[in-house]
């Protein structure tokens, strides 16, 4: 289950991504049981962080040409519109972020000097249909992959194929209270590295600016059609909720 949200803006600072986040969570909570999946989700308690996989995962996509952004004193300038892709697990998680996009008290949202103005528009998306064991992915955010030290980790990296198992395992027993039922095979089709700036805030400290080294394009997965199904749904690697990790079936 997914969404497709669709805002014109002129510009977006290059830290983007927490800025969708804080707009995720600021949706969820314009209403009362969407502040309640909120505290669920985001919460144990008062003191402690739900640091549990999240069953959801987005994506922030430009819909120009890279030639086409301007970058400028920590903003990207656009010439077209941007979508915000959201897919989630849980049904009334994604009734609650819908109600939260379509609710005009929101608007208009204001990170810092970020504006976002009511959406031009709200779509549902279908997953596409997965019935066999393999299957052509494409990104739509960068997957970051990263061993026990931190390490970033690319498709052609000894321990590659071994972290992304085992992320994807835990992701699964997390969300769903099953890990993987056989072990996932990764065919590179078309592959770049990105290396993607983000903020990230540690034990409610103030946030720091980290580098990840991602990758993005497009490659085959081979695996159990449930578990294809499901990486679908919720994306693979690190940091999944921060807009990291979601892809798409490409079909033909």
């Amino acid at each position: 289950m997914r969404l497709r949200v669709q805002f014109e803006v002129e510009r977006v600072p290059l830290l983007y991504r927490n800025c969708f986040m804080s707009f995720f969570k600021e949706a969820l909570r314009s209403s009362s049981s969407g502040e309640n999946r909120y505290r669920r989700l985001f919460h144990y308690d008062d003191r402690r962080n739900n640091k549990a996989p999240k069953p959801f995962c987005f994506a922030v996509r430009f819909l120009c040409r890279p030639e086409d952004f301007r970058k400028d004193d920590g903003w990207l300038t656009l010439r077209s519109p941007l979508a915000l892709y959201f897919s989630t697990s849980d049904p009334g998680l994604l009734i609650d972020f819908y109600n939260g996009v379509v609710n005009r008290d929101l608007y208009p949202f204001v990170k810092g000097e970020f504006t976002l103005p009511y959406p031009k528009s709200v779509m549902p998306l279908r997953e596409k249909p997965i019935t066999g064991d393999e299957v052509h992915f494409r990104t739509l955010s960068p997957i970051l992959i990263e061993d026990a030290s931190g390490k970033p980790l690319l498709p052609d990296s000894p321990g590659f194929l071994r972290e992304l198992n085992y992320q994807t395992d835990a992701l699964l027993w997390g969300v769903r209270g099953r890990g993987l039922h056989r072990e996932l095979a990764f065919k590179p089709l078309a592959i770049r590295k990105e290396v993607v700036k983000h903020a990230v805030r540690e034990r409610n400290e103030t946030s720091r600016v980290y580098t990840f080294t991602c990758f993005s394009g497009h490659f085959l997965l081979q695996g159990d059609p449930e578990d294809l199904r499901d990486i679908q749904v919720l994306g693979l690697g690190r940091r999944r909720s921060q807009g990291f990790g979601m892809v798409e079936v490409v079909e033909g």
